[in-house]
């Protein structure tokens, strides 16, 4: 996607005029797609771990998740012997 510094924002190729300036006429340069030289790179380093994890109510809700399906499957459990 073509950028113009000049006038700081992205153009779209079917508004930039036929010699590549945007319609300000000023010179719009084609930015790299991210992460072009690690993608030419096939001998890539691991990602590394960026120290994000989930946040402490995240795991307070699985716990709860967790405790509430295993007292509802002592209670299916429960149920079925008492149809026995």
């Amino acid at each position: 996607m073509p950028w113009c510094s000049d006038c700081d924002r992205f153009y779209t190729q079917s508004t930039l005029n036929s010699d590549g300036t945007c319609p300000e006429g000023h010179q719009a340069e084609p930015i790299p797609p991210p992460n072009t030289a690690a993608a030419a790179d096939t001998n890539q380093a691991p990602v590394e771990d960026d120290g994000r994890t989930a946040p402490w109510h995240f795991w307070l809700m699985v716990a709860a998740l967790t405790i509430y399906l295993g007292w509802r499957l002592v209670q299916g459990i429960m149920w079925a012997i008492g149809k026995l």
